[in-house]
């Protein structure tokens, strides 16, 4: 499964990068509603708003105009992998992995324990740096504009594997 089929699940991580570093913007031109938001991943956003990163109120902006995806409660299949997923992560990532599992989606994730868990769920993820490389990939990014992104985003708190996205094309 690649990026380009089914929707693309992010947990609250993944998301705040992009909000954080001001380009939120760039999922929302390459995914759009594809780009899909739990209430569970809601509920952290909202929860970094009341503490302060008023940067993130864009991505309840955007859920609300629909320009991100949102996605409904969950269905008795999903409730069921959550439960089970909540034992060892946040209700934004164990709703994540769930969805697309029952939905045939992909997890947009960069903690390793949730990665793993989804590939033992036989599904597919990616993460912040997979979503910055693949537009460079496509020609629909420039490599030192993907590398001001990480940049922007390592200033807000972001612990990348990487110093430059640049380095992996």
């Amino acid at each position: 499964m690649t990026e380009d089929s089914g929707d693309l699940f992010f947990d609250t991580v993944t998301l705040s990068n992009f909000a954080l570093a001001g380009r939120l913007d760039l999922l929302l031109q390459r995914y759009g509603p594809r780009a899909r938001v739990t209430p569970e991943v809601l509920d952290e956003v909202l929860e970094g708003i009341v503490v302060g990163y008023d940067a993130l109120k864009d991505i309840e902006a955007a859920v609300e105009s629909g320009s991100l995806g949102s996605t409904a409660t969950l269905s008795a299949e999903e409730r069921g992998i959550y439960r089970e997923l909540l034992r060892v992560f946040s209700p934004g990532e164990a709703s994540c992995i769930a969805c697309a599992k029952a939905r045939g989606g992909i997890v947009v994730t960069d903690d390793r324990t949730a990665r793993e868990r989804s590939r033992d769920h036989g599904v597919a993820f990616t993460g912040t740096i997979g979503i910055l490389k693949a537009p460079c990939l496509e020609g629909a990014l420039a490599p030192d504009e993907a590398d001001a992104v990480l940049k922007a985003m390592v200033d807000t708190g972001y612990f990348s594997p990487v110093r430059r996205i640049s380095d992996l094309l």
